[in-house]
C-alpha cells in the first residue's frame, strides 16, 4: 500500500464529502477513468478493519479527488480526518470504463454515481465532451454536487429530481428516454442504484443502444481473487 496525503476536506451538502489526496506523479498517472482505490482508515481499535473502496472523482496537479457520502462506519471514519493526515490507500483497482463507446454517448447518473465521470470527462477530448450527454439525477437539488464542474465538463447536462426542486420532476430515465425515442444517443454509459441500471438495461435493449453498466456492490480484497465483488447476470 502507499501513502497518500489529505489535502483538502469539504463537505458539499449533507453527509456528501470531497476529499483531495495528495499522490505520487508515478502512482497518479497509472489511474484510468472507472477505477478505484482502496483506503485503509487510522483507527486504533482496527474497526473497520477492511479498507473502503472509493471511485476516481478527479485527477488534480498534485493528486486526486474522491467524492463520498458518509453512510455507515468507514465512510463515518474517512469524513473524520485532517488535513495533512497520511492514508494507506492500493490502486489503482478494477476494470476501467470500456473503450468501445459510440458517440453521440449518453452518461446517466443516479447520485452519487456521478462520482466518476468527471475522471471520465476529463479524458475526452473537446470533440467528444461536445458529444456527451450527461444525464444527472437526484432526490432533490441540494444532492446534485459538483455541478459547476461537469457544467465545465461538457456541453449538455439534463437534470432530473424526484422531488422536482431541479430539473425534470421525476427519474433521470424519463427524460433520457425521450431523447433515445428521438435517436439523440448512440450508446450508454450508467452509474448509480441498481433499480435505475435495471431501468437502463431495459432501455438499452429496447433502442438498440450499445450500453455499459457500472456495478459496485461489498467487496474486501478489491482485486478479483476473493469473489466478494461478483455480481450474478
Amino acid at each position: 500500500m502507499e501513502l497518500a496525503k489529505v489535502r483538502k476536506k469539504l463537505f458539499l451538502a449533507d453527509k456528501i464529502v470531497l476529499l483531495s489526496l495528495e499522490l505520487s506523479k508515478n502512482l497518479l498517472q497509472t489511474f484510468k477513468p472507472g477505477q478505484f482505490l482502496k483506503i485503509k482508515f487510522p483507527c486504533p481499535s482496527y474497526d473497520p478493519l477492511i479498507p473502503r473502496p472509493f471511485t476516481v472523482h478527479y485527477i488534480e496537479e498534485e493528486g486526486l479527488q474522491i467524492l463520498f457520502q458518509v453512510i455507515g462506519k468507514g465512510t463515518q471514519a474517512l469524513s473524520e480526518v485532517r488535513e495533512g493526515q497520511r492514508l494507506q490507500i492500493l490502486g489503482p483497482l478494477g476494470r476501467p470504463f470500456p473503450q468501445e463507446l459510440d458517440y453521440p454517448l449518453g452518461l446517466c447518473a443516479g447520485g452519487l454515481g456521478i462520482a466518476g465521470f468527471a475522471f471520465f470527462l476529463q479524458s475526452l477530448s473537446p470533440e467528444l465532451r461536445e458529444k456527451t450527454l450527461l444525464y444527472y439525477g437526484a432526490r432533490s437539488e441540494r444532492d446534485l454536487v459538483r455541478r459547476e464542474l461537469f457544467e465545465k465538463l461538457t456541453s449538455e447536462i439534463i437534470y432530473a429530481t424526484e422531488d422536482g426542486s431541479l430539473g425534470y420532476r421525476g427519474f433521470i430515465t424519463e427524460p433520457l428516454e425521450e431523447d433515445l425515442k428521438k435517436g439523440k444517443i448512440k450508446s450508454l454509459l450508467a452509474c448509480g442504484p441498481l433499480g435505475m441500471l435495471k431501468k437502463i438495461k431495459e432501455l438499452g435493449e429496447k433502442y438498440g443502444v450499445k450500453t455499459f453498466l457500472s456495478l459496485e456492490t461489498f467487496l474486501a480484497c478489491g482485486t478479483g481473487f476473493c469473489l466478494g465483488c461478483v455480481i450474478p447476470k
